[in-house]
């Protein structure tokens, strides 16, 4: 079950995803609290693990990791998966993991500079855990790529 959350909390979380750097008193003054009253809010999003961070968003292009892919991991069936989970979880190409239901066991994200490096960084996960198959896709280009959130409460359907 999800944190309960008033009006007030959705509206604060929705304006920090939309700009993580506004000052106490801007978020204060777009929902109608103090800036100490406001402070204590997000400070208690955060102790309760309602936010869990803060981040700047950084265009891969700018750094020369222009092929991002993803990349299904299945792994052997007599691999223990607390090594494939910590190879991924460590090697710092990798930017999301997910455990998935279905034919797959893990789905990657990787955004790196060339085909060379997403080898490199196959063969460092191989080297790892005993992967049975691995299907790479390399994205084309990015159509919608977001991390807010929808924190409006929206009725049960």
């Amino acid at each position: 079950m999800g944190a309960v959350l008033d009006e007030i909390d959705r509206k604060i979380l929705a304006l920090l995803q939309r700009d993580a750097r506004m000052t106490n008193a801007a978020v204060g003054a777009e929902v109608n609290l103090s800036a100490p009253s406001a402070f204590e809010r997000i400070r208690k999003l955060e102790e309760r693990g309602v936010i869990t961070g803060y981040t700047a968003r950084i265009d891969p292009t700018a750094l020369g990791k222009g092929l991002t892919a993803f990349i299904r991991i299945t792994l052997a069936d007599n691999e223990d998966y607390a090594s494939g989970e910590e190879a991924m979880r460590t090697d710092p190409d990798v930017l999301e993991c997910y455990h998935v239901a279905g034919e797959d066991c893990f789905l990657l994200k990787t955004t790196v500079r060339d085909p060379s490096e997403l080898d490199a960084l196959l063969r460092r996960i191989r080297a790892q855990t005993t992967v049975q198959r691995s299907v790479t896709m390399i994205a084309l280009s990015t159509l919608k790529e977001s991390s807010p959130i929808d924190v409006s409460e929206k009725a049960p359907s």
